[in-house]
């Protein structure tokens, strides 16, 4: 699987991006922080499934655009161009580097978490004890329910599922006959939440 890196245009920054969600904005917390009084402090986020790249504005005050074009949500192929108020970045496809290194991994300490189980013998949500957890990330072997994890659908009706913990790819698990239907919710954007946190205050 090739690495897929957000070159700068207007300024110097390079960007390589992770799988799962990477958000871009001026403020710290953010993935990548792109300083530019024309971004946002959330400007948009980017889904990187596989070898697809979606590009999602988060409610940008000057907007996110893709070669020109302003989008809310958009698949971004390598070669546009997107841009983030005036701040230009170009999406590139880079292969493996052809030189081999050789380098020694760290033993990790940490053990795998060990999963939990309902009376029923079926796995339980790491998060809702009570709940059987629908999938388990493929990364940190975590169980969830579909409550928990992140749900990214794709063109053509393709759907991808991430981990809450570390942002890996997730499968499903069996659940016992008569369970509920194992396709999670969609989760409601950082826009959507925010939009509800400003009405509760105010009212």
């Amino acid at each position: 699987m090739g690495r897929f890196v957000l070159a700068g245009i207007t300024q110097p920054a390079t960007f390589e991006l992770e799988q799962g969600f990477n958000t871009l904005g001026r403020n710290p917390t953010n993935d990548f922080r792109v300083h530019d009084a024309t971004i946002s402090s959330f400007h948009c986020e980017i889904v990187l499934a596989d070898d697809s790249v979606l590009v999602r504005d988060l409610g940008s005050t000057n907007g996110t655009f893709i070669d020109g074009k302003r989008i809310a949500e958009e698949g971004l192929r390598a070669g546009q161009i997107l841009r983030l108020g005036s701040a230009e970045l170009r999406l590139e496809a880079r292969g493996e580097a052809e030189t081999a290194r050789i380098s020694i991994p760290k033993v990790s300490t940490e053990q795998l978490p060990a999963p939990k189980i309902l009376a029923d013998g079926y796995a339980a949500c790491l998060n809702h004890v009570e709940a059987h957890a629908s999938h388990r990330c493929k990364r940190c072997q975590k169980d969830f329910c579909r409550e928990c994890v992140h749900v990214l659908r794709l063109a053509g009706g393709t759907m991808r599922v991430f981990c809450p913990a570390c942002s890996g790819q997730c499968e499903s698990l069996p659940l016992p006959p008569g369970a509920e239907p194992v396709t999670p919710k969609k989760k409601e954007s950082l826009l959507g939440r925010l939009t509800q946190t400003i009405r509760i205050r105010f009212k």
